[in-house]
């Protein structure tokens, strides 16, 4: 008998449940995450004397944080999704799978924080390096820990998941480990030049071009 089955037929009649709630915890953090991100908005003052053009200027006022909250929206949503698609293989865990889920948690909810910080100090051009630095290590950390849960899910503990093709193995990896590389790369050049840190995102975006230009290229030769 496999150590899967052996697994399965002693476990705890909860135990699959038990799966299912880190599944629900997890996803309540995101959730939660993604929507501070608009509690530093506030609505224009608006009574029986307020003009369009006085909207409009409060309106414009906001700009970065519209900017920094569709930026960071995006980022945690691409976090979600491989956590997603993490857990649509996932079947058992043990405490290092669970410590694991958890610290992976953790750069998640400072999202909200380095967000505001990073806006609120976009017109100090002595504050705003920090800030967006602190915000590149967020994503960074976020990473890691991204990959840190599909490491243990999929290689050091291939017994607790239904098996991932291998082609979604490399493009999972690949994506995770280049985002990583890209806000590592956009540390670095923001500490030579600030005003240039956005060419470390570059190689990703290509890079992840090229793979998607792959993967439709060999599908397809597949169907030919």
């Amino acid at each position: 008998m496999s150590s899967s089955s052996s697994f399965h037929k002693d476990q705890h009649p909860k135990h699959e449940f038990q799966v299912e709630r880190l599944a629900f915890f997890s996803d309540a953090v995101f959730a939660i995450a993604i929507t501070l991100l608009v509690i530093e908005f506030k609505v224009p003052h608006v009574d029986k004397l307020t003009t369009y053009e006085e909207v409009l200027q409060e309106l414009k006022a906001e700009k970065f944080k519209f900017l920094a909250l569709i930026f960071s929206f995006t980022l945690i949503s691409t976090y979600w999704v491989r956590h997603h698609i993490l857990f649509k293989y996932l079947h058992s865990y043990n405490r290092r799978v669970l410590m694991a889920n958890l610290f992976s948690l953790l750069p998640v909810i400072f999202f909200p924080f380095t967000t505001a910080f990073f806006y609120e100090s976009i017109n100090n051009e002595q504050v705003v390096p920090l800030a967006f630095r602190l915000f590149a290590l967020n994503n960074v950390l976020a990473g890691i820990m991204n990959y840190l849960l599909y490491w243990l899910i999929t290689m050091r503990h291939p017994d607790f998941s239904y098996p991932m093709e291998q082609e979604d193995k490399e493009v999972f990896s690949f994506r995770v480990l280049w985002m990583i590389s890209a806000f590592v790369l956009v540390l670095v050049i923001s500490f030579i030049d600030f005003e240039k840190f956005y060419l470390g995102l570059l190689p990703m975006f290509i890079a992840l071009i090229y793979q998607k230009f792959q993967r439709r290229k060999k599908k397809k030769n597949e169907h030919a």
